[in-house]
């Protein structure tokens, strides 16, 4: 809580409480009597409930920040058409629901220099209702609105007489209709001052615009719309501009120096998932030196782009999915910029051996090479690199020479060597990657057996070993990853029995995959304390004795998952030092699962999976009535075992199943009559795949069967 004990500091003009954390109280009412205040400053510190109107009696506050908070303004605006002299006002994250008077009072403080009201669910109204307030005296001051994220549907033809607008924020909003609809209304006076213009995340469509009628524009952002046609070569006649981002529309044209040949001043650029190709010559130095460049799914090949190495200041540079198909230009990777923090190179065609790429040595460098046909022994790489993607790649020898990467302040988070020809056993120095996330070693050589340093990774959450030659009891130094959510094992010769802490010891387990291994014993009653597991794949192994009656209480697969990303794509939450932090990678965990006698390879729709496949084994006994309380199961096998007694009868309760295959074993009985449909008009089972004995003579059901 605040005291009121501030009240007794009477001069006080500079308030500054923000990034701190005030337990969703309220802010204090008394701070209104703190009458010299020219700073109050509560941005990110868990406030929460209502605004009090008191605010507005400090008439000498020149900036407010309330933003990030939870807070709300129910009513109107009223208390802050007082703050005569506000001149930056930040409201972000404040529910502004009810507050219909908001455009006309923001817009007659006289001082108001900066306004940012993004996400603040800004009540729905047209910007052109506003033709009842006399545009003469609104925003004469006014040189940054920020509105981003909230229900705005057009731009009013009076924000363009603005005279000191400098920068307008409209990402995230309504608008629709052609692009140059919206800019036309910009034409006044604003157009010689404006210099940011962000209307990203829109629903605009047409041609760019000449925006060379704004001389003074130094940054353009109109990602995530639906332009069409060509880029304007007039595009460099703005000798100003820094930042250019169309990325994520649907731009065609073939992109030549003619365009970038006047911005000397350009920073960043981002063509991004457009249809483009960039035609330079190939002795052509650019007049500028980016620090971003993002060109994923743009045409720049065959050849690796020449102007590119020209380029010494980049931070980030994206060039994935470019139809590249030459050889690494091994001296530019060996001399990289040293600030590069974020190179992607991926799914392309580059081929040949990388050099070592150690000269990175400012924050932690991401490196995403993967889906190339990059061959040779693993390079060696900063020590203090936090992302890295090899994957689908040609490397081979052992994974040691990563072994140097060893900064543990942030350190690796992120480790992805799949579908390589690596070889030999694990080092044992996973002890230097204590915030790794992802570890993904599959469909490799590797042998031996895991090494113990493994348990010192206690915030990893995906484990893939996947298709590799890998020996030995179950890992025991996994008891430590308490954080583990996928664990995939399968296709090794991994032997002995499931141990028992694994409910105890790893409870977010979410898929458990040991398919093709060579475990045995019985399946562990612990296994049902598993209540997140969507995935349990034992198939292929020589586990015995009978199948566990509890497997009811793996509810997670009697639930519906709301969408194709319940699982955990893009990012993911660990701790460091003590605290939370988001790690952000473009990884989609991914397995191989056994469905309708195939196996497949799901990525995206993994979360939606439920599937329990036991077949294979030596299991004995019935299969048990409680498995069909399991109502959201889409897989049940548990074909090749030496199960017996008849099919359950609840089975046809199980109307989300695909694919259930019973075959070679002892089943008898009549079967169930509701496994065929649960009605005349929906069939439970879509493929059905059954052996079973019914007086002394075998009978094979498969195939689609309709009611």
């Amino acid at each position: 809580m605040i005291s009121p004990s501030l009240l007794e500091l009477p001069y006080l003009t500079y308030l500054d409480l923000s990034f701190n954390d005030f337990n969703r109280s309220h802010i204090p009412e008394f701070i209104g009597s703190l009458s010299n205040l020219e700073h109050l400053d509560l941005f990110g510190s868990n406030f929460s409930g209502p605004i009090p109107h008191q605010l507005g009696n400090l008439s000498r506050l020149q900036y407010l920040n309330l933003g990030f908070n939870d807070l709300t303004n129910s009513e109107n605006l009223e208390w802050l058409s007082h703050m005569s002299s506000i001149e930056d006002l930040e409201l972000s994250l404040t529910n502004l629901s009810g507050a219909n008077d908001w455009l006309e009072v923001v817009s007659s403080l006289p001082n108001l220099k900066t306004l940012e009201m993004s996400t603040c669910n800004l009540p729905l109204m047209s910007l052109s209702s506003f033709s009842q307030f006399n545009h003469s005296k609104s925003f004469t001051s006014l040189e940054s609105l920020r509105l981003h994220n909230n229900e705005i549907n057009d731009i009013p033809k009076f924000f363009g007489d603005i005279c000191t607008l400098r920068e307008l924020g409209l990402a995230g909003n309504n608008l629709n209709g052609q692009v140059i609809e919206h800019i036309n209304n910009l034409f006044g006076c604003a157009k010689d001052s404006l210099e940011v213009l962000e209307l990203g995340r829109n629903q605009l469509w047409g041609s760019l615009p000449d925006f060379a009628m704004f001389p003074s524009l130094k940054e353009i952002e109109l990602p995530s719309n639906k332009l069409n046609g060509t880029m304007p070569k007039t595009i460099g006649n703005l000798h100003n501009l820094e930042h250019l981002d169309v990325s994520l529309n649907y731009l065609q044209d073939v992109i030549s120096e003619a365009h970038f040949s006047n911005l000397s001043k350009l920073l960043s650029l981002d063509l991004s998932g457009n249809s483009l190709t960039l035609e330079f010559d190939f002795n052509w130095v650019p007049p500028f030196q980016l620090e971003g460049l993002h060109l994923r799914s743009c045409k720049l090949g065959p050849r690796f782009p020449n102007w590119i190495r020209t380029q010494r200041n980049f931070t980030i540079l994206d060039i994935s999915n470019a139809q590249i198909s030459d050889t690494v230009p091994a001296e530019w990777f060996a001399n990289l910029p040293p600030n590069l923090y974020s190179l992607n190179i991926s799914n392309n065609q580059i081929h040949g051996q990388l050099p070592n790429v150690s000269t990175m040595s400012w924050r932690e460098p991401e490196f995403d090479l993967s889906a190339n046909r990059l061959e040779g022994p693993l390079p060696l790489f900063s020590t203090n690199v936090s992302y890295l993607n090899l994957s689908k790649n040609r490397f081979s020898g052992p994974l040691s020479p990563l072994c140097k990467i060893n900064d543990r302040r942030f350190g690796l988070g992120f480790l992805d060597l799949s579908d390589n020809l690596l070889s030999g056993q694990l080092p044992n120095c996973f002890m230097n990657w204590p915030n790794l996330l992802i570890l993904n070693l599959a469909n490799n050589n590797f042998s031996g057996e895991v090494p113990s340093s493994l348990g010192f990774l206690s915030v990893l959450q995906t484990l893939s070993l996947h298709n590799n030659i890998f020996s030995g009891d179950f890992p025991n130094s996994l008891k430590n990853c308490s954080y583990l959510r996928v664990m995939d094992l399968g296709n090794n010769r991994f032997s002995g029995k499931i141990p028992a802490w694994i409910a105890e010891d790893l409870p977010q387990l979410t898929v458990l995959i040991l398919r093709s291994n060579k475990f045995s014993g019985s399946i562990p009653w612990d296994t049902c304390k598993l209540k997140y597991l969507r995935i349990l794949d034992l198939s292929l192994n020589d586990f015995s004795g009978i199948i566990p009656q509890c497997l009811n209480n793996l509810t997670a697969m009697a639930h519906k998952a709301y969408s194709s990303t319940d699982l955990f794509d893009g990012s993911y939450m660990g701790l460091f030092n003590g605290h939370n932090y988001l790690y952000s990678g473009d990884y989609v965990d991914s397995a191989m699962v056994a469905l309708k006698g195939r196996e497949y390879n799901f990525g995206k729709n993994l979360g939606l999976l439920k599937i329990i496949n036991l077949s294979s084994n030596n299991l004995t006994g019935k299969l048990p009535t409680e498995i069909t309380s399991l109502l959201e199961l889409v897989v049940l096998n548990v074909s090749k075992n030496n199960l017996i007694g008849e099919i359950p009868q609840t089975i046809g309760q199980l109307k989300q199943l695909e694919s259930f295959d019973m075959s070679w074993n002892q089943f008898s009985g009549e079967i169930p009559s509701k496994i065929l449909c649960s009605s005349c008009s929906s069939c439970v089972l879509h493929v059905l795949r059954v052996f079973f004995v019914f007086e002394g003579l075998w009978w094979k059901f498969f195939g689609a069967l309709e009611a």
